[in-house]
């Protein structure tokens, strides 16, 4: 079986090879791991400006690309059984495009999220998803919240939105025996990082905010962070590689993640990534924020735009260097045993299974993600007892 897959990754990644080296070197998390299980071609900026015929690579230069993506799809959408795709600028038109044609082609489409605090972008993703609701193969979504508006909302049938619980390299982000002597924050969309440097004003303890521009873009919660007057010297603001990333995380004796209001889960990779590396959440309870962390166990929720109860709720973890160590031991349990990312692989090369008519059981993976599975197993029975 010939899969396609479309799926944006910038122009400033670094080439098939470079990236599997990287990943052996456990310099970034293992991003390739996908595409191996489900044996794909992939169709992103490189392949477009590397792969494609001459001169349709010329025109793709002139033109946006997710654009060129759609059409290079078109052309070379009949060498494949199926198409997967994890980019909404590619997925829904191409999924109308299909519809138009009649075609038979399965096609399983990624959703990051629905709705979110971009109205003009949820506008349009919405009205694509109306139109293409029921020709699409399957939908596949990692937030209960969204899935729900999806079905109740917009009238997407329940056997066409898949929930997947989705996957962190846990082996990558993993603890790291060394002091904490800092807290941290990162990520850009729906940030309310206003209200957590308000909390951090008047206390001493030092905190990092790992973001910046994403592709080029910066978000408008970046631009309202660099806009704050007198932000105090023990809190620094900066983008950082994986590599620095997870030794942030590791120095941290927990991680901070202030919300916007949001019926999406956004912050969700941040909270992955350093439950993952066994650090408690500190995160605002908003409404699309619910499949992961669990009060008092493995984070605080704290209310929304609430900078003294953030305050209240940094210092009182802060003070408490065992508790954290309790809540981070029981984070990476549960991340080990729900979200890692071989059963988020093979979660998603079932369903590509399924949708060509192959009968495969439930989760079922080739040797390689077993004997993951089995490792991650094996960890886990040496953690703490198992959370609820």
């Amino acid at each position: 079986m010939k899969t396609l897959y479309i799926i944006s990754k910038g122009m400033d990644k670094q080439t098939d090879q470079e990236i599997r080296q990287l990943e052996l070197e456990d310099k970034i998390p293992r991003v390739s791991l996908l595409e191996d299980a489900i044996s794909a071609d992939v169709l992103d900026e490189r392949y477009l400006f590397e792969k494609a015929p001459g001169l349709r690579r010329s025109f793709y230069r002139m033109i946006p690309v997710s654009i060129a993506q759609l059409l290079e799809a078109l052309f070379i959408m009949n060498r494949y059984d199926m198409v997967l795709t994890h980019t909404e600028k590619v997925s829904f038109p191409l999924s109308l495009i299909l519809k138009w044609f009649r075609s038979s082609k399965p096609h399983i489409v990624v959703l990051s999220r629905i709705t979110s605090v971009d109205m003009k972008r949820s506008k349009q993703k919405i009205w694509f998803l109306k139109k293409t609701r029921k020709s699409v193969t399957r939908f596949l979504i990692w937030s209960s919240v969204q899935r729900r508006i999806a079905i109740e909302r917009f009238g997407v049938p329940a056997d066409k939105i898949m929930l997947l619980k989705r996957g962190v390299d846990q082996s990558f982000w993993s603890p790291r025996e060394i002091e904490t002597d800092t807290i941290c924050s990162a990520g850009m969309e729906a940030r309310d990082y206003p209200t957590l440097v308000n909390a951090l004003s008047n206390l001493n303890i030092p905190c990092h905010i790992a973001a910046g521009a994403s592709r080029g873009e910066i978000f408008e919660t970046i631009k309202k962070l660099h806009e704050i007057r007198d932000i105090p010297d023990h809190v620094t603001v900066g983008p950082k590689s994986p590599k620095d990333l997870r030794m942030l995380y590791a120095r941290s004796r927990f991680v901070v993640i202030p919300l916007l209001q949001t019926d999406s889960d956004n912050g969700l990779t941040t909270i992955l990534e350093a439950m993952s590396m066994g650090k408690p959440v500190i995160c605002t309870k908003a409404e699309g924020q619910v499949d992961i962390i669990q009060d008092g166990v493995t984070g605080i929720y704290v209310p929304q735009e609430d900078s003294e109860a953030m305050r209240d709720a940094i210092q009182s973890l802060w003070d408490d260097p065992e508790r954290c160590k309790r809540m981070g031991r029981a984070a990476r349990a549960f991340i080990v045993k729900n979200h890692n990312i071989e059963q988020f692989v093979a979660a998603i090369k079932n369903e590509i299974d399924r949708s060509v008519g192959l009968k495969v059981p439930r989760f079922q993976t080739s040797s390689p993600l077993k004997s993951a599975l089995q490792a991650n197993h094996h960890e886990l029975k040496k953690s703490e007892p198992e959370i609820n």
